[in-house]
């Protein structure tokens, strides 16, 4: 219907057309929005591979130590993928309480603006469901746990007679 009245030379506007401009935003908002995260996430698997290695070269002597009294090579594998998995727990934690309190400041600003038009009823604008929190707190230890995967099996392959040489 609307594309015979277009031919009739008349303009016209439909919803469908707002829903389609709509959708179209939202996509190219939705890829930048991915793009963003996708770099802040390899620059955070970056930091935590960076932290790891870092803390291998300071604690090489106490690699070696526990390597000449009998540690294996599994259990410093795993001592420095625990230290990642804390610090993707970690990380994950402070990130969605920053986030909570974020969303506190947006409903709070948005419920006195509410108020002050008189014509809406205050409600919440931001809200985030418990499985999101749980799932980001899980994302955050699955990419330290692969960012830590390196600098566990690094730390691994210390030979325990130069870490102790090193001073």
């Amino acid at each position: 219907m609307e594309d015979k009245i277009k031919q009739l030379g008349y303009n016209t506007f439909s919803l469908l057309d707002a829903t389609r401009s709509l959708r179209k935003f939202f996509a190219i908002l939705d890829l930048f929005l991915g793009i963003f995260g996708s770099l802040a996430l390899a620059v955070a698997s970056l930091g935590i591979i960076n932290t790891l290695v870092m803390s291998i070269l300071e604690r090489r002597r106490e690699i070696g130590i526990m390597k000449a009294i009998g540690a294996s090579d599994g259990d410093v594998q795993k001592l420095f993928f625990a230290e990642a998995g804390a610090m993707g727990v970690f990380g994950g934690t402070l990130g969605v309480l920053l986030g909570w309190a974020i969303g506190r400041v947006i409903n709070f600003g948005t419920r006195i603006y509410m108020q002050r038009q008189q014509q809406f009823t205050p409600d919440d604008v931001w809200l985030v469901p418990l499985w999101l929190v749980l799932g980001a707190i899980g994302f955050s230890l699955v990419v330290s746990l692969v960012a830590g995967l390196y600098p566990a099996a690094r730390a691994a392959r210390l030979d325990p007679v130069q870490a102790l040489r090193y001073d």
